[in-house]
């Protein structure tokens, strides 16, 4: 059976965000209110970015490319200002900085049919992205994606995350993927591309969306 492993944001799923700005942080700052933690957007943005490079230094041996759980990155974000989170709060505090954050999301058009054309003709069809569950399952779900995948694997829930051939591995073997017949379809040339060649798969590029390229997918069934 083909397997097409599918990227999500910017492959399946149009999106546009900005974490690096006030309209992002000013709502967590409330929310920390609630909590007893007194601070402000700028310092929260500057812990934000100084938590990515520790955990990067800290995890680089165990994979070539670690990837955090941003759950446990907002526990930690409050405890840098001064306060303490229950992992429920710090979940709560992550999805409202995503929200306010979208400035875009909405699934590309032609994507549910290309998705569909290849369940139809006995392809298997799989989620592999560099992505936060915390939120990216609500928003699998509010784009209409939930149960159009044999399989999902979201790089928060597993340490790694593309290019590393380790994420790509977890696939294969959760899943029982044949690599042989397996091809790897997103937008990103580095995450995507790279991850493809390192552990020997066919690639895609999926610039414009997935659904652009439909023709050019849809091809490998044959």
């Amino acid at each position: 059976m083909k397997a097409f492993i599918f990227d999500l944001y910017n492959t399946l799923i149009d999106v546009k965000t900005d974490e690096h700005c006030e309209k992002a942080w000013s709502p967590v700052v409330d929310f920390f209110r609630t909590r007893g933690i007194v601070t402000d957007s700028a310092r929260l943005m500057s812990v934000f970015d100084g938590y990515w490079t520790r955990f990067n230094a800290k995890k680089r041996g165990e994979y070539q490319y670690p990837e955090c759980d941003c759950v446990a990155q907002f526990v930690d974000i409050a405890r840098s200002v001064g306060g303490k989170l229950s992992r429920t709060d710090a979940a709560t505090a992550l999805r409202i900085m995503r929200r306010a954050s979208i400035e875009r999301l909405r699934l590309f058009d032609g994507t549910l049919e290309l998705l569909d054309e290849l369940k139809r003709n006995g392809a298997g069809v799989y989620l592999l992205s560099n992505a936060q569950a915390a939120f990216t399952y609500d928003e699998i779900a509010e784009c209409g994606l939930m149960g159009k995948f044999d399989g999902m694997l979201l790089s928060s829930e597993h340490g790694c995350r593309k290019p590393d051939p380790e994420f790509f591995r977890i696939l294969f073997d959760k899943f029982a993927i044949d690599k042989n017949n397996a091809v790897m379809i997103g937008d990103d040339k580095f995450a995507d591309g790279e991850g493809a060649a390192k552990v020997g798969i066919g690639y895609v590029w999926a610039g414009g969306g997935a659904a652009a390229h439909a023709r050019e997918i849809t091809e490998l069934l044959k």
